[in-house]
């Protein structure tokens, strides 16, 4: 099996949009082999290109099993899925920072969570010109020029950040542990306005978003330090106790972390993931 992922950080003309682009290979003539993995809900937006085989996804809460499109656009995710990748497996991912997605789409996000939209349908023919390029690249550093080269094409049909799109980077920076009432105030609305804005940008309220941050940083520390407890894990989060960490785990991943721990133990490779996936 050859495996290679490489997070980049986008183009500096890019970087207010585009938190990172990630590049993932996983080649296998093992036909035995199955790539499967469990996949935490992150409050990441992001575009996926998949020149090759596409990934097939199952809700682990609805078991709705559904293929990738070639060219995925994810937007909230609430609910763990397995990630079932095939065995000539290619990613280009660009991961937007938090409210872009929905300023190029100017799409309320309340209506793509968990659903995902087929980059074809919204960005037309070009989307197949991208993937033969990107199928057709000689390495990662052409892939990531191929994949800033559509961002830029794009740039036009992004609106203006408002006041709250500079604040809801610090849920992220804080690692969910940030005063909602002091983000209203630093971007100057009222809380109604400041919630309604939110959930357009982020498709779910700002305290259920800063509980998924929380939660999604206390899965990345433990898949990459196993030898950590899950109590450990809640001290490190700034979880209360450890029965809090329990129950987000209940509400996200709709099991308890010892299973998500077993989980871990075969998976055949680790998967580089960020908090802001």
């Amino acid at each position: 099996m050859i495996n290679k992922q490489v997070f980049f950080a986008p183009h500096p003309a890019l970087q207010q949009l585009v938190n990172h682009i990630f590049i993932s290979s996983n080649v296998t003539t093992d036909l035995q082999a199955k790539l499967s993995f469990p996949n935490p809900p992150l409050p990441g937006h992001s575009i996926y290109f998949f020149p090759y085989d596409r990934p097939i996804v199952e809700n682990t809460f609805t078991k709705q099993v559904k293929t990738l499109y070639a060219c995925t656009i994810a937007g909230p995710q609430t609910e763990r899925t397995i990630l079932s990748l095939g065995y000539n497996h290619l990613i280009i991912k660009i991961g937007f920072q938090p409210g872009v997605l929905h300023r190029l789409l100017r799409e309320p996000m309340q209506r793509m969570i968990q659903i995902d939209y087929d980059g074809e349908t919204v960005f037309g023919k070009s989307i197949q010109y991208v993937l033969d390029a990107l199928a057709n690249a000689a390495d990662f550093e052409v892939m990531k020029a191929i994949a800033e080269e559509f961002m830029f094409s794009q740039l036009t049909k992004i609106k203006r950040p408002f006041s709250i799109d500079y604040v809801i980077p610090e849920i992220i920076k804080y690692g969910g542990s940030v005063k909602i009432d002091d983000l209203v105030k630093k971007a100057c609305l009222s809380n109604r306005q400041f919630e309604r804005a939110f959930k357009e940008r982020m498709g779910v309220s700002p305290k259920f978003y800063s509980r998924l941050v929380r939660f999604g940083k206390a899965w990345l520390l433990k898949e990459h330090n196993p030898a950590m407890t899950w109590t450990q894990v809640a001290y490190e989060c700034n979880y209360f106790d450890q029965m809090h960490l329990i129950r987000d785990f209940n509400v996200f991943a709709g099991t308890n972390p010892t299973e998500i721990s077993s989980a871990f133990e075969k998976q055949p490779f680790l998967i580089v993931r960020d908090i802001y996936h």
